[in-house]
């Protein structure tokens, strides 16, 4: 719930709100217990306050959609209902954007971000929250971004980090006809251990999906497959791309 620092301070509270009930009950200095009381509680409640969230998001689908067999070209459309916890947020980023070949391309909402930055290969790109969007009512959030020679070797991989509270976690591959799948997959990676998860979903040798309820904060969600080698007109079409 807390990191250290916060957890002996929330320690302390529960302490002094401790003490201070103790007095009001066995002394005859009530109102100094009560004030105790009162003031260690509400100290409690903004400390939670403070540690809560910035954002909550109630939805979230992540589509990658890959559009030849050679895996050269794909577009994510990454949709989420989400929820600002304190009025006074003014921007939201998209975090931990990240693929093998370069992305591009990037639009929010339809619109060119506010910010983009580089870290560590991973892209995160920021959203200036405009006064009519009302995000602290909820709102629908729509982040697409074009990959480029992402997917062209034999196993791929689309993966999501768990940055705000988030309730359920829908992840979609959508393939090309034309290389079959062979396995699939889906894990997650928490505090440096992989788990695994329930087989996802294969429709038609195209289409690979998961979906999880409560996602742990922090986790990286991956769904990975497997498949065939792209034929020889596959390989010749990707070189005229």
């Amino acid at each position: 719930m807390f990191n250290k620092p916060n957890q002996l301070i929330f320690y302390i509270n529960i302490s002094i709100i401790v003490f201070g009930a103790l007095v009001a009950l066995l002394t005859p200095f009530f109102v100094v217990g009560l004030i105790f009381t009162i003031c260690a509680a509400l100290l409690i409640l903004d400390q939670f306050r403070q540690n809560k969230s910035a954002f909550t998001i109630s939805d979230l689908k992540k589509l990658l959609t890959v559009h030849d067999n050679g895996g050269n070209k794909a577009t994510l459309t990454q949709t989420q209902m989400t929820t600002a916890c304190h009025v006074d947020n003014s921007e939201y980023w998209f975090k931990n954007i990240r693929a093998i070949g370069s992305i591009s391309n990037f639009k929010i909402n339809h619109g060119q971000p506010d910010d983009q930055q580089k870290e560590n290969g991973n892209y995160h790109v920021c959203m200036r929250i405009p006064p009519e969007l009302k995000l602290i009512d909820g709102s629908d959030l729509t982040l697409t971004c074009e990959y480029q020679d992402a997917f062209t070797q034999s196993q791929g991989t689309l993966s999501h980090v768990i940055d705000d509270d988030t309730q359920h976690l829908h992840m979609t591959v959508q393939l090309p006809e034309g290389r079959a799948i062979s396995t699939a997959r889906f894990y997650c990676k928490y505090d440096g251990k992989e788990q695994a998860l329930l087989p996802p979903s294969v429709t038609g040798q195209t289409t690979i999906s998961a979906e999880v309820k409560k996602p742990k904060l922090g986790a990286e969600y991956c769904l990975q497959w497997n498949w065939s080698e792209p034929g020889l007109l596959g390989k010749l079409g990707s070189l005229f791309k």
